[in-house]
């Protein structure tokens, strides 16, 4: 692993993109809101953290432990790490992609089917979806069982992510002398990273929850993989989940004896209680029971609502009576991810509640649905006092009774909470839950000051930033706290808070000088920093045109759209941060920005008596940005290039499911926009501004 290959800009860049098309959604709930401030000033800071790297100055932080409650009644560890460690630890997996893509082509749906590379090779997106490997997975042992491999065992790794050894990791990269240096210093990186303080680094584990570290887990199994490959016994894996199929009884013996061996020499320990060796009996016992797979939350991008009727029958069958639980987990959460509120639904989700404890990401889903419900905040609250120990389990209960509670139930909580809170310093999400529901409460005026805020964590305080804009004058000086901040996360919660209030340094009692200089730097992305226009006359606005649709520079913006500029800039930035993954909210903002130039186009033709403008106001209302485009109006008959897209684009976003649930013809679902459409849509927007532009241009 070469050191420059590793901290370029290019290897970084990367990186980042693919933290953002990452689909583990449950860890990167955690981080959202830094995702996109970070995203709109990307090039600074992925070029500042280059230089860092460069000279050998970056230093790792050690990564904030939660645990989630597993069925088997023990906790799987979930490591959150600051922003730029995943970036760091996603370069490094980059690199160990690049040294063995062609290793791993040769076992990827053959042998081993978790964690497959995505095409080609420098896509931003890194592993295949993992519903198209796991159905490879299952077609395979059924081809095996039909070939006649009668017999097979059942590996399971014991505490395999906390398992793996830095050094035995490293070994299959470093193949020259000069490469040493960067080793030792990746492997103190995993020491750093695997540990909760520097004092304390170990020399094994990978933080569970980044896509870079399913990858990492790869590659330290391939020499394993290569080796069972060549036997003549059916070695198929996923993830740690290992099936070994033979002819006979003493086949499958001798495989699990050498396979235990090879997870032995590399410090793996595999579960003999899980190592049952049977004889099948069809060929859906070989495909056996869902692997450990951490679950993924929401629907797919383009999939709409389940109907009431649906979800109920697709939930009776996830659920057995006696005892009453879960049979079918999957099923569950599939349904939990897609029902709409019903209140046979809920009476169901709700006596589950305290028997699954591990299913309470996908039933705080299905709680999303609803704005108050007293039924489901008396839930939560006896299951508080129940004594649940899970400390993320608390968490979210908080969450449900800040969000859902009326006023009138809200302070039934109070003693609980502050129990919690005491011990809350265990445990970022119980932090960050019981603290929401405490900000809930002064708000309401329950409680006076809550003091607490000044010893909370970076990660649970900055998940707290949103709440901030209901404490009035007490939002000043949490907000100047975040933005003086030791950390990032810190930081661009500040900014964000900034941005959403509407508020200037001035008006928080700052100066630049006082702040960080990656602060800074996001503010001025993010619009909240207004520019003065007689000293700057560099066109933001036509800066972002051009690296979003490829536009042509053409400085006539800040002409154009005139005191709008810093408005419709700001509008722009947040359409091109959701750009790169969130493409439905992408096409809703860059809507808003073509309503927004439109209509300031139509001032400039009517002052400059140019043909083809229309009133866009009617007395004190507003004349609807649709008229405006309208097919064979009067300004799209005399610009149709302009006109043409914007309807386009317009008329997508009315088809969003976040706007009208359907469609007026035919009444059918409406559906998420896909990344191909909005491609196509791109083109749309560069079409109608550029030839906006050049008219502007061509008359001033």
């Amino acid at each position: 692993m070469k050191w420059k290959a590793l901290v370029s800009t290019q290897n970084l860049k990367l990186a980042w993109r693919r933290i953002n098309t990452g689909r583990n959604l449950q860890y990167k709930r955690f981080f959202r809101e830094a995702y996109l401030v970070y995203e709109s000033a990307l090039d600074h800071h992925i070029r500042e953290l280059h230089r860092s790297l460069a000279a050998k100055a970056w230093q790792p932080t050690c990564a904030t432990r939660i645990y989630l409650p597993k069925p088997s009644g023990l906790q799987r560890p979930l490591s959150l790490l600051d922003l730029e460690d995943q970036i760091v630890l996603q370069a490094v997996a980059n690199r160990f992609a690049a040294k063995l893509y062609a290793q791993r082509q040769r076992v990827e749906l053959l042998t081993v089917f978790s964690n497959k590379l995505a095409s080609p090779k420098d896509s931003i997106f890194f592993l295949d979806q993992w519903q198209r490997t796991y159905g490879e997975f299952q077609n395979k042992c059924q081809e095996v069982f039909a070939q006649g491999y009668r017999w097979a065992a059942h590996f399971d790794l014991a505490a395999f992510y906390d398992t793996i050894s830095h050094k035995l990791l490293l070994e299959g990269m470093s193949t020259k002398g000069d490469e040493e240096e960067t080793k030792n210093t990746v492997q103190d990186w995993l020491g750093c990273w695997s540990s909760g303080d520097l004092d304390s680094a170990i020399g094994h584990g990978i933080p569970q929850g980044p896509v870079a570290s399913g990858f990492l887990s790869e590659a330290f199994l391939l020499p394993i993989d290569q080796q069972l490959q060549k036997a003549s016994f059916k070695y198929i894996r996923y993830v740690d989940d290992i099936r070994l199929f033979g002819r006979s009884e003493s086949e499958v013996r001798e495989a699990a004896i050498f396979l235990e061996q090879q997870c032995r020499n590399r410090g793996l320990i595999p579960q003999s209680s899980k190592c049952g060796i049977k004889e099948l009996s069809s060929a859906a016992e070989a495909m056996g029971s869902l692997p450990s797979i951490p679950p993924q939350d929401g629907r797919g991008e383009n999939e709409p609502p389940m109907k009431a009727t649906a979800a109920r029958k697709l939930l009776a069958g996830a659920i057995a009576s006696r005892p009453y639980e879960i049979k079918d987990k999957s099923r569950f959460r599939f349904v939990m991810y897609r029902a709409p509120q019903d209140s046979e639904i809920l009476g169901r989700v709700l006596r589950l509640l305290p028997r699954h404890p591990e299913q309470i990401d996908a039933m705080a889903a299905y709680f999303g649905n609803y704005r108050r419900s007293r039924r489901i905040v008396v839930a939560a609250l006896d299951y508080l006092a129940s004594g649940v120990p899970y400390s993320y389990v608390r968490g979210e209960l908080w969450h449900m009774v800040a969000r859902l509670a009326p006023p009138e139930v809200l302070q039934h909580g109070l003693d609980l909470a502050r129990q919690d809170a005491r011990r809350r310093s265990r445990c970022v999400a119980l932090s960050w839950g019981v603290m929401h529901y405490l900000l809930r409460c002064e708000s309401a005026g329950l409680i006076r000051n809550n003091q607490r805020l000044s010893s909370e964590n970076p990660i649970s305080l900055s998940l707290l930033s949103p709440l901030f804009s209901d404490m009035g004058h007490k939002s000043i000086r949490r907000i100047v706290r975040l933005l003086k901040g030791r950390t990032l996360m810190e930081q661009f919660a500040g900014a964000r808070a900034m941005q959403h209030q509407g508020l200037s340094l001035a008006g928080l009692g700052l100066r630049q000088r006082d702040l960080p200089s990656a602060c800074i730097v996001s503010l001025k992305a993010l619009g909240v920093i207004q520019r003065q226009l007689h000293v700057e006359v560099r066109d933001y606005v036509g800066d972002k045109l051009a690296e979003l649709y490829n536009c042509v520079k053409v400085s006539i913006w800040r002409t154009l759209l005139g005191a709008e500029y810093e408005y419709a800039l700001q509008v722009l930035i947040e359409a091109a941060v959701r750009y790169p993954g969130a493409c439905s909210d992408w096409l809703s903002l860059q809507d808003s920005f073509g309503d927004l130039a439109l209509r300031q186009f139509m001032r400039f033709l009517s002052e400059k008596g140019l043909p083809g403008h229309m009133a866009a106001v009617n007395g004190d209302r507003l004349v609807k940005y649709g008229r405006l485009i309208v097919t064979d109006s009067v300004f799209q008959r005399q610009y149709p290039q302009i006109a043409d897209p914007l309807r386009s684009i317009h008329n997508r976003r009315n088809m969003l499911p976040g706007s009208h649930p359907y469609a007026d013809r035919g009444g059918s679902r409406n559906r998420y926009l896909t990344r191909n459409e909005r491609d196509g849509l791109r083109q749309q927007a560069k079409m109608a501004f550029d030839e906006m532009a050049a008219i502007v241009a061509q008359h001033t």
